[in-house]
């Protein structure tokens, strides 16, 4: 048990000690489908219009994944037109 945890603290959190912004943001949203889907079998309905309220989860879910893809944007690198071989 101790090493299913160790897996899953060590996909959470990046070597440098800092969260994890995708996996975070991923986990949140499955977490919140979890509940929706978890509410559904047991019965559970929201009051309102169900189509604003699923809109609003679409919208928190694409917002948490903006923000999961733009909190660590890996860099691109341009190699130097020195460093080509001529020929």
């Amino acid at each position: 048990m101790n090493k299913v945890l160790s897996n899953i603290k060590a996909k959470f959190v990046k070597p440098d000690g800092t969260l994890n912004g995708k996996i975070v943001s991923g986990a949140i949203g499955l977490v919140i489908l979890f509940v929706q889907q978890l509410a559904l079998c047991f019965g559970f309905r929201l009051h309102g219009d169900m189509n604003a309220i699923v809109g609003l989860i679409n919208i928190v879910l694409t917002t948490l994944g903006f923000i999961g893809v733009m909190s660590d944007p890996t860099p691109v690198e341009i190699p130097d037109q020195g460093s080509a071989k001529k020929e």
